[in-house]
């Protein structure tokens, strides 16, 4: 945890933000409360258990200002989808397509998200959950009335441009009873540019409501990225939620899912693409709290050089959820000696009649399979691309979407298979 006085210079670094809905009485409330709750719990650090092999001295060492309102300055790809872009952290109208009474803005749709807003994060939420509600000044909201179907996929893309920055970004899905969407969610930012995106995706599901949720980073090789993706699913939801990180410096992300409802499903698929010194650190947990419902997890890692991984995953089962069926799986490659995996699966079980596993690996590739592609008259190094391809594959192929999984699929060419794309 830092210091009081650091405590004091996040908060009076924020002390002339501009806050969106500063007339909304219940709105002022939540902020006034997690702003206590920030001064209470500051920053978190090593010797907060959840945060104990994740060391934020180099985010905390340097100063950061709020982001302003600027206009895009690169060029995206086309796209046929409907498309919204935040520069910073704040909307670009002239580079967004899709707005509709459906799909909006935080700061357009702060009477919508009454009584959703922060209604899915956890009762103790760390430092950064808390600044983000205290502070938070746009993200998108989709909100799908009972029976509608949001065609085709949105895509909302996050660039960071400035150096130096924070933004506090809140977005939310909203989907009423019998209603189904798509959304991919993109974080990209320059290489070499230092800022800190501090991001929550709050997924509110009602009955039979079908969400599927990507949300993929390839953010600046010296950025932070402290996220959280909060579910509460009711009875019949189906949500999946991919999460893919090739890049940033440090990334922190919290995925949750509450089952609440009567045959409730939640899949959370993540891969970890990890270089040079970076540090991905993921948090999963899925609380069964009723009869019925199931999930399924299944995590990723490929990491090389000096990069560090750490995967902790919670399932936490009720005593009244009998019939639970939930399976998790973490597998970490490594293809460096100084790389590192650090992974904690944890299965909380209180009731007697459920079906429960979880599982974890960190190791090499398989020195069988190695061997047999060499027998083959296929060299070393492209047999072992091959292989780290082919398992960090097996994530991508679990994307329904084509245009997000051919993508993706490229990319690790690119990343892996270095000149062997013809091969994918």
């Amino acid at each position: 945890m830092i210091t009081a006085n650091e405590n004091i210079s996040w908060v009076t670094a924020h002390a002339d933000a501009a806050h969106s809905g500063a007339n909304i009485a219940w709105l002022n409330r939540q902020r006034k409360s997690a702003l206590a709750q920030f001064e209470a719990v500051g920053l978190p650090g090593v010797r907060d258990e959840d945060w104990r092999y994740t060391n934020l001295r180099a985010l905390k060492s340097n100063d950061y200002t709020l982001s302003a309102v600027s206009s895009l300055n690169i060029e995206l790809a086309d796209t046929t989808n409907p498309r919204l872009v935040f520069v910073d952290g704040h909307l670009d109208v002239a580079a967004s397509t899709g707005l509709s009474d459906s799909v909006t803005s935080l700061k357009d749709s702060l009477e919508i998200v009454e009584g959703h807003f922060s209604s899915t994060l956890p009762k103790k939420p760390h430092g950064f959950t808390a600044l983000n509600t205290a502070y938070a000044h746009d993200g998108y909201v989709v909100h799908l009335k009972s029976g509608q179907r949001l065609e085709g996929v949105l895509e909302v893309v996050f660039v960071s441009q400035s150096a130096d920055a924070v933004s506090h970004t809140r977005n939310l899905i909203i989907a009423d009873a019998n209603t189904q969407c798509t959304i991919v969610e993109r974080h990209i930012g320059a290489h070499g540019t230092v800022y800190l995106n501090n991001v929550i995706t709050e997924i509110v599901a009602g009955d039979n409501a079908h969400i599927d949720h990507y949300k993929i980073q390839q953010e600046s090789n010296d950025a932070f990225h402290m996220g959280g993706v909060f579910i509460n699913q009711a009875k019949g939801s189906q949500v999946k939620s991919h999460n893919i990180a090739l890049s940033g410096l440090v990334t922190r992300n919290d995925i949750y899912s509450n089952l609440l409802g009567q045959g409730a499903h939640v899949e959370m698929n993540g891969l970890v693409i990890g270089h040079g010194r970076q540090h991905i650190d993921n948090h999963t947990e899925v609380n069964h709290a009723v009869p019925n419902c199931t999930s399924d997890e299944y995590y990723k890692t490929v990491l090389d050089d000096h990069s560090r991984s750490v995967f902790r995953g919670r399932i936490i089962v009720a005593k009244d959820a009998q019939l639970t069926n939930a399976d998790q799986r973490n597998n970490n490659l490594l293809l460096s000696k100084n790389a590192e995996a650090d992974c904690k699966p944890q299965l909380e079980i209180y009731a007697d009649d459920v079906k429960c596993s979880h599982g974890a690996t960190v190791g090499q590739l398989d020195p069988v399979s190695l061997f047999y592609l060499k027998s083959r008259g296929i060299d070393a190094e492209s047999a072992t691309a091959l292989l780290t391809f082919a398992f960090a594959n097996e994530v991508i192929e679990r994307i329904k979407v084509d245009s997000v999984r051919q993508e993706l699929t490229q990319i690790l060419a690119g990343e892996l298979l270095s000149g062997l794309e013809e091969l994918v």
